[in-house]
């Protein structure tokens, strides 16, 4: 027989009430998001031996992605162009120069996904920057935007301060 469920609000987080901010400002229209973090290690492989003696970590990597129903116009704010006031993806600027100068002053960001019930922080990313970006459009479809992150820590609920 099954465990009897506490009463009250479930426990269970859901995408119905998930929540995902950028830089502490909510970003509606959101419609998926994934991450990972990887540790890297190497092998040690020695001469005189058949097995690897030993992984020795290296590095770490944090990824994420996010994706959005795509809004146009001025007063998009968040849910318009990543070019705009967030400087979260360059401009392209005149030359190659300039670009290259728009893309090492963008912004660090920091992506948020939390409990809109509870308020709880399920997961939040540091030191964020957009690596790519992604879009479909098609003749009857919604036009859909994939935004695809890079960031240097990522911290779960036991770790981010609220």
């Amino acid at each position: 027989m099954p465990a009897a469920r506490p009463a009250g609000p479930s426990a269970v987080f859901s995408g119905a009430r998930a929540r995902f901010m950028i830089n502490g400002n909510y970003v509606g229209y959101a419609t998926n998001c994934s991450g990972s973090e990887e540790i890297q290690y190497e092998a040690v492989e020695v001469l005189d031996h058949m097995q690897v003696i030993e992984h020795v970590p290296v590095g770490y990597r944090v990824s994420f992605v996010a994706s959005r129903v795509r809004l146009i116009g001025a007063n998009a704010g968040l849910n318009g162009s990543l070019r705009g006031q967030m400087n979260a993806f360059p401009k392209l600027g005149a030359d190659d120069e300039e670009l290259l100068t728009r893309t090492l002053d963008l912004d660090d960001l920091v992506c948020t996904i939390e409990d809109s019930r509870s308020n709880l922080k399920f997961m939040q990313l540091e030191q964020v920057k957009i690596a790519s970006r992604s879009w479909s459009i098609s003749p009857r479809g919604i036009v859909g935007e994939d935004i695809t992150f890079v960031a240097v820590r990522a911290l779960d609920e036991a770790e981010a301060v609220a």
